[in-house]
């Protein structure tokens, strides 16, 4: 594995499938690069046909979603290494691909080609991290809470204790999907990393995030005139350390919106819930105690008039897939000129 050339660029992957071109010796059909409209043109005795080429570094079945049926003659996707079982689903599909090792798979109403692969040189880049789950997350909810400094990586791995390889790679796939800039570089000046596109990067994490795979939920039914005597038998009951609120109650004391129709805390271990002295209910309960499958929603916490609240970010992705005006909450926070600062 150590002699393997690793494509991580789409651009190096184009250019060199395109020195690769000459090499197919297919006979009767000749194959020209357009590397300004990234096309590539088949002509033979019986016809011609022009092909996009979408680079794919990271191949997989979800490829063929990713292309429509009505789009696949017209599409051949590249990448740097197709396994043959991947190969054998593709071809199935009738999508047309390749592969810097020699595999062509191409199928027009007047050519077949369907080439093996006749070595292994090439090899796919580590599978992305996903920038928005365990302790990757914690790169994104700096990002997200800094918008207005440019960071050189030793300074992220330190501020969010990554390793440096976990986040040289994390910059990689966000600079990949444009989410972040870099910036100089030089013997005498670092380089500089800043996000460029916080929506992009917000909306990313909404469209990924399940809120009901990540969380388990304990109800209560406490006695209280109002959510501050609610949250107040909480931090009394429960370790501070422990435990930090969000959702409604978190996003008022943030920016008040609407009335709190529940309070609600992430609890650290699940175990600590069972400990709060308060009737246990199974709906209705006016306080809802969290315990996160990932205690990263616990990092880059906030304090507002003495109680301790998760990131602004979090409180809003927690609103958005809850009733009782949860989105209208979350909309309302993001919209707010003082949101993730």
């Amino acid at each position: 594995m150590s002699n393997l050339t690793t494509i991580t660029t789409n651009p190096r992957l184009l250019a060199t499938f395109a020195k690769s071109l000459d090499s197919l010796g297919l006979a009767g059909v000749s194959l020209q690069w357009d590397p300004a409209q990234k096309r590539l043109l088949a002509k033979g005795a019986q016809g011609k046909a022009t092909l996009e080429v979408r680079p794919a570094l990271y191949p997989s079945r979800a490829l063929i979603d990713w292309i429509p049926a009505t789009e696949r003659a017209g599409v051949l996707v590249v990448c740097p290494h197709i396994a043959a079982a991947l190969a054998a689903d593709l071809r199935r599909a009738g999508l047309n691909h390749a592969d810097l090792n020699g595999r062509f798979f191409l199928q027009t109403p007047w050519l077949l080609v369907d080439r093996e692969p006749k070595q292994r040189v090439h090899r796919n880049p580590l599978a992305e991290p996903d920038i928005f789950s365990g302790k990757s997350s914690r790169l994104a909810r700096l990002l997200l809470r800094r918008t207005e400094r440019g960071w050189t990586q030793a300074e992220l791995a330190e501020r969010t204790g990554l390793s440096l390889g976990l986040v040289s790679r994390l910059l990689a796939t966000l600079e990949r999907q444009a989410l972040v800039s870099r910036e100089g570089g030089g013997k005498r000046k670092p380089q500089l990393f800043r996000l460029r596109n916080f929506d992009g990067l917000l909306d990313s994490w909404r469209e990924k995030d399940d809120w009901k795979k990540r969380v388990v939920i304990q109800e209560f039914s406490v006695l209280g005139r109002n959510e501050f005597e609610i949250a107040k038998q909480v931090t009394a009951g429960l370790p501070a350390a422990d435990i930090a609120f969000t959702q409604w109650f978190a996003a008022w004391l943030r920016q008040p919106y609407a009335t709190v129709p529940v309070v609600s805390a992430y609890v650290r271990h699940e175990e600590l819930i069972h400990t709060f002295k308060a009737r246990a209910v199974a709906t209705g309960g006016n306080l809802w105690l969290i315990a996160p499958q990932d205690e990263e929603v616990l990092f880059d916490t906030q304090e507002v008039q003495g109680y301790r609240l998760v990131s602004d970010v979090q409180i809003y992705l927690d609103l958005l897939q809850v009733g009782q005006r949860g989105p209208d909450a979350a909309e309302a926070l993001r919209q707010w000129e003082g949101f993730a600062r």
